[in-house]
């Protein structure tokens, strides 16, 4: 987890032994006639391979590098963006080290910890800083949030007479328990893309997997101001824990949606930051946050499941943090700095996110979910509304979403649409007259939600 920085750093005279790259070994070839099959745009050693793991000459336990199973229709999109972000080439060897050490596993567990101790990495030299080191490591996770099984701690001891460096990764499980926890999300992702409707565009894809998560994930609340809690349940913060837990925070969210929409051809990323929260009716800052970012048609949008995820059974797919804009985002989300950004002495001082990649500004709204999907309506035309209640109703949707515009404001629409002859009322009884079986509740009080700092109102259909 993200929430502390920590790094062991000690100078000692040992020898290290010299270890190669973890190895793969092929154990079968993909099979072509499955409506889902295995591949991988980089194949990692030929042919792919299955779930499973086997032990090298020096007793460590090699969990075999797959390619889970994916959908034939669409192409993954796995774009390295923090790899092309770190300065210099020891950084980028200490990534293609840290990828490869990920899937090498001991059975020695962390003094103090409830952790595991990877197969060591040698550096050359011992002018390697901590924040040099993590951020390699924290762009190697990030570009791959498949590994979803490392700690964010790690060990660095220098051996000032061999002048060379070890870096010691660790796990949050054993490699018996990443091979089941494989086998049991590969599962899950077949379930995924099989539920899926065949030929969606980019942005139904993208709606498609902000749904899902929503709809099969329920954020746990026990983690909050619990480290002990945290610290047992280490699934909470990646893939597993949304995709076969069905529980998760916001690093699981955001890994997920990452993953997930990369594997369908769609270019995403982690942002890293805070967020304000309200607490008995105050704001509380600095809630350390991860949320997404997202390319469609060559522009990037942020995304935020986790805070979309509102478990209200009554509203369901009203989602006000899907594809909005840095203005929108930065109303509560504050973006953390880069590792390229940051000097020592703040590295030293920091306990947050830190970011490899931050996409290009975010100013379109094309794609903005609640825009795209909701209506336009500046003053209280019966017509209009009545078309948006039969859209609604004839989609079985839980709310009808109302964008003001610029002309008018919140609180201005909904007076409007309650006064006088009320516009409301009117268009409810209009549309429940040209849907089928007249499934609205024309007596019912209305129930709405309203977002100033969007010019939204969120209606909930009155459904009999």
């Amino acid at each position: 987890m993200r929430f502390t920085k920590a790094v062991s750093i000690a100078i000692t005279l040992f020898m290290l032994l010299t270890l190669s790259a973890c190895t793969q070994t092929p154990q079968s070839t993909r099979d072509t006639s499955a409506l889902l099959t295995r591949y991988s745009d980089m194949p990692l050693s030929g042919e792919d391979v299955e779930i499973g793991s086997h032990d090298d000459e020096y007793g460590f336990h090699i969990v075999n590098r797959i390619a889970f199973t994916h959908p034939r229709d669409y192409s993954s999109k796995h774009v390295a963006h923090s790899y092309q972000t770190l300065k210099t080439d020891i950084q980028k060897m200490i990534y293609d080290k840290v990828v490869d050490a990920c899937y090498c596993f001991s059975d020695e567990m962390v003094a103090g910890d409830t952790t595991y101790r990877m197969r060591p990495i040698t550096l050359s030299g011992t002018d390697h800083t901590g924040s040099e080191v993590e951020a390699a490591i924290i762009a190697a996770f990030d570009d791959h949030p498949e590994i979803f099984w490392m700690d964010y701690l790690f060990d660095l001891r220098y051996d000032t007479a061999a002048d060379i460096t070890e870096l010691v990764l660790h796990a949050e499980y054993t490699a018996d328990q990443v091979v089941k926890m494989m086998r049991e999300l590969d599962a899950a992702f077949a379930v995924f893309y099989e539920e899926m409707p065949k030929e969606l565009s980019e942005y139904e894809r993208e709606v498609y997997v902000y749904k899902y998560i929503i709809d099969h994930c329920v954020y746990d609340e026990n983690v909050i101001d619990n480290i002990e809690y945290e610290n047992s349940h280490p699934s909470l913060f990646n893939l597993y824990g949304v995709m076969v837990d069905h529980q998760a925070v916001c690093e699981g969210y955001a890994y997920t949606f990452d993953y997930l929409c990369s594997e369908l051809g769609i270019d995403t990323v982690c942002v890293g930051g805070t967020a304000v929260i309200e607490e008995d009716g105050a704001d509380v800052t600095d809630t350390l946050h991860l949320w997404n970012a997202v390319e469609l048609d060559g522009e990037w949008y942020q995304v935020d499941v986790t805070w979309d995820d509102l478990d209200d059974e009554d509203i369901k797919d009203v989602f006000v943090y899907l594809n909005v804009t840095d203005q929108v985002m930065a109303q509560d989300h504050t973006t953390d700095k880069t590792y390229n950004e940051i000097t020592d002495a703040e590295y030293d001082r920091l306990e947050c996110y830190i970011n490899n990649f931050l996409p290009a500004p975010c100013t379109a709204t094309e794609y903005c979910y609640y825009l795209r999907e909701g209506i336009l309506l500046s003053a209280p035309d019966v017509d209009v509304l009545r078309d948006g209640f039969v859209q609604a109703g004839q989609k079985r949707a839980s709310a009808l979403m109302i964008n003001t515009g610029a002309d008018t404001t919140v609180q201005a629409l909904c007076d409007a649409l309650f006064d006088g002859d009320q516009p409301y009322y009117q268009a409810i009884d209009k549309a429940n007259t040209a849907l089928a079986n007249a499934p609205l509740d024309t007596n019912a009080d209305a129930v709405y939600y309203s977002y100033d700092d969007r010019g939204l109102i969120v209606f909930e259909m009155p459904y009999r």
